[in-house]
């Protein structure tokens, strides 16, 4: 052989053996990064749907205690009805029933004396249409059902002798009792507490549905004995904002949330389905596309997970094969399960595991191009040596460079050794120190000029996957402190030998900003809420109480209790419009002819009641003010300004508000000489939560108003902004579009 073609042999060889092995090492860690990746998809869709099941389980418990918060308020109504209604007592004549079980529906004559308050026996009324005492009158206060019982015997059983709850038929269910016992021999909890002459409150079968529920023990005279009982109750599945909540939620892209019985008759039974259409059907004895019977063992490992007081709300997971009626084939299906206990719901929380084939097969087809890649590279690099070698390697490190700016959060790659192999152009921009300069060089070479954290190394140092980690850092050139957020993941090879770490690193002072603020607003919120309730519930109280006092007095506890329900009623609507908003949808606006200074003059009339020590000054435009507009929402938003033009002038004096006609809108002024605000607060006034001052002390509000009033001017077409000096006072312009 020539010496050329050695030299050239020689030459190319060894670039041909590198392009070979790395052409191999390439291929391998494309595998290795598809398992990974794919490993991190599935871990993510198993946390999605636990995190939604935690959620409906604590959706249940918020609506479980308000539903038991009213029905336990509906039973102090009904309590003073049948007070006020008359004695309780009963007839030398007696009267017979046909008492029937409502759970066993077994039937037994029994004559019981007539049950007689105020003087008037109640009767045996199964007629919906004929008014039965007291607890018609009940419904009509407060709604929802109630029921007089008459106790039949020793043992305790109460027969319902005056109820407005319904049989399957639609008469009232009077003749059905509560047994003292069960079919299977255990004391009925509602009996026990009624004999014990306490009062029971919770979850509880009536006649044929599950109700929340309050029972309140009636004594004879002497207080010696139990002689009946008063209920009231609302059905569960009556809370149709919660089912509807249930129903509204997405898993994945086509999974859903679905709730079974858990035990006795309602067992295996579908409670809320997906979209409501199979709510009612008992799945117990179905079985998946494999033969099992999957709901038996969903509802076994809901019902064996334990809570301690203090733990977290405990899930499970299974995997089985489900079919719905209206799809074609059946799919592989993974559900996070937990148990509410006190409505005896087992929650599933299912995603398609199908769902997650199109990211994972979006991922492979990446790689896979990424391999092909590489291959026609390798094969370009063999067949042109070394120019072409450099040409390429100048490529790749283009394409690296290229990735590497385009990464926004802090990224670190680092080998076996913790020595650095690549960093993003955000964390050299950062740390203030450029790639070039420390790469293949030890980690510690950043310590070395106290730019990097230690606690990036301590985590690098244990070599393991998903370490989180937190720090504050102040970026080279800044005294501004940002709060860090770190996650490392470890390449290994499929030895399970470690090959290096990945550290991505992301700025989380937002975030953190923002769960303070809402952290203050629901704070602000409960304060807010609070105030009025207490104030509401005390003039109740008085209102109740036989020291009631003048008529005038009861005049003025009405009005007072008017004005804070409607405070209360202001905060629900503001955070109706909230929820809106979170949602990305806009406030709903009707748009109607109206006369935008007629609208000012109302929102005055609100601003005089609210406050005595500020007067209203208006300049108001002649010409004829006729737009499109929604009035009751631009009146919303008259009323927010005038009050905060109250609440931030507390000294009193002069609010003026002017309109004006423009080319093709209106424009609207309030101003007011109060405590003004400074240029940063101003320029956070339209943010969700912000208030200027958050303190316990601090002037009332939730922080949410001016939000709202912008999106309901941008709803409109409109626009708001706000002039203010701190000390001076504001004012607050804004416009509305005529309209055709």
């Amino acid at each position: 052989m020539k010496i050329g073609a050695k030299i050239t042999g020689m030459a190319i060889l060894p670039i041909a053996l590198t392009t070979v092995v790395a052409l191999g090492v390439a291929l391998y860690q494309k595998e290795v990064l598809k398992e990974f990746f794919g490993r991190e998809i599935e871990e993510q869709a198993k946390s999605e749907a636990q995190k939604i099941a935690r959620d409906v389980y604590l959706m249940c418990r918020s609506a479980q205690e308000a539903v038991q918060k009213t029905v336990n308020h509906n039973l102090l109504v009904a309590e003073d009805v049948l007070k006020r209604s008359g004695p309780i007592s009963f007839g030398r004549d007696k009267v017979a029933w046909t008492a029937v079980n409502q759970l066993s529906h077994a039937e037994a004559t029994v004559s019981l004396p007539k049950m007689i308050v105020g003087g008037k026996w109640l009767g045996q009324n199964r007629d919906r249409q004929t008014v039965s005492p007291v607890v018609d009158e009940v419904k009509r206060l407060v709604g929802g059902s109630a029921t007089i019982f008459q106790r039949m015997n020793d043992k305790g059983d109460m027969l319902r002798v005056c109820t407005n709850v319904e049989n399957a038929d639609g008469s009232r269910a009077i003749g059905t009792y509560i047994p003292a016992a069960t079919p299977d021999g255990k004391p009925s909890p509602v009996i026990a507490a009624l004999l014990e002459g306490k009062r029971f409150q919770g979850r509880a079968y009536v006649v044929n549905a599950w109700y929340v529920t309050a029972y309140e023990p009636i004594w004879d005279f002497g207080h010696q004995k139990v002689v009946g009982a008063l209920y009231v109750g609302v059905k569960e599945e009556n809370l149709e904002s919660l089912r509807k909540g249930i129903m509204d939620i997405v898993v994945g892209k086509t999974g859903y949330v679905y709730v079974l019985g858990g035990s006795g008759a309602q067992q295996g039974q579908y409670l809320i389905s997906k979209d409501g259409k199979r709510d009612g059907e008992n799945l117990w004895n179905s079985l998946d596309a494999n033969g099992n019977p999957f709901v038996q063992t969903i509802i076994g490992k809901a019902l064996a997970l334990k809570r301690g007081a203090a733990d977290p709300i405990p899930v499970d997971f299974m995997r089985y094969s489900w079919k719905n009626p209206d799809e074609p084939a059946p799919r592989y299906k993974s559900v996070a399960i937990t148990y509410f206990e006190p409505w005896d719901w087992v929650i599933g929380a299912g995603y398609y595991e199908s769902d997650l084939a199109a990211p994972l097969k979006r991922m492979a087809t990446a790689l896979d191009r990424m391999g092909t890649w590489v291959m026609a590279t390798a094969l370009v690099m063999v067949l042109l040596s070394v120019p072409a070698g450099y040409l390429v390697a100048r490529g790749i490190r283009t394409r690296v460079d290229s990735i590497l700016k385009s990464v926004t959060d802090i990224l670190i790659v680092t080998d076996s050794h913790q020595r650095i192999i690549l960093l993003s152009q955000s964390a050299e921009k950062i740390f203030g120190c450029p790639l070039k300069k420390v790469a293949h060089r030890p980690i510690d070479t950043l310590i070395g000029d106290n730019r990097l954290p230690e606690e990036i190394t301590s985590v690098l140092a244990q070599q393991k996957s998903g370490m989180r980690f937190e720090f504050e850092l102040a970026p080279v050139g800044s005294d501004q402190r940002h709060i860090m957020q770190g996650r490392t993941s470890v390449i290994q090879a499929k030895s399970g030998r470690t090959l290096g770490m990945i550290t991505i690193i992301h700025d989380i002072t937002s975030e953190r900003e923002i769960d303070r603020m809402k952290s203050e607003f629901i704070s602000t919120a409960a304060h807010e809420l609070s105030t009025p309730l207490a104030s509401i519930i005390g003039y109740s109280e008085l209102l109740l109480s036989e020291e009631t006092g003048s008529p005038e007095v009861q005049r003025d506890a009405l009005s007072y209790i008017n004005r804070k329900a409607w405070a209360l009623s202001r905060i629900v609507d503001d955070l109706l419009d909230l929820s809106r908003i979170e949602a990305g949808r806009s406030i709903p606006v009707d748009k109607k002819p109206c006369d935008i200074n007629e609208i000012i003059r109302q929102a005055v009339l609100y601003g005089q009641k609210i406050s005595v020590r500020h007067t209203f000054e208006l300049d108001l435009s002649d010409q004829p003010a006729t737009l499109l507009a929604d009035s009751g929402k631009l009146e919303q938003v008259m009323e927010n300004l005038l009050s905060n033009a109250v609440k931030y002038y507390p000294d009193g004096g002069p609010v003026r508000i002017s309109s004006t006609r423009l080319e093709d809108a209106w424009q609207v002024c309030v101003d007011d000489q109060g405590i003004g605000m400074a240029p940063e607060q101003v320029e956070r006034i339209f943010d969700r939560f912000y208030r200027a001052d958050a303190s316990n002390t601090a002037i009332e509000g939730t922080g949410l108003g001016m939000c709202i009033v912008k999106n309901i001017l941008e709803a409109h077409g409109g626009n708001i902004w706000v002039e203010s000096t701190p000390g001076v006072g504001t004012k607050v312009f804004f416009t509305v579009p005529l309209g055709s």
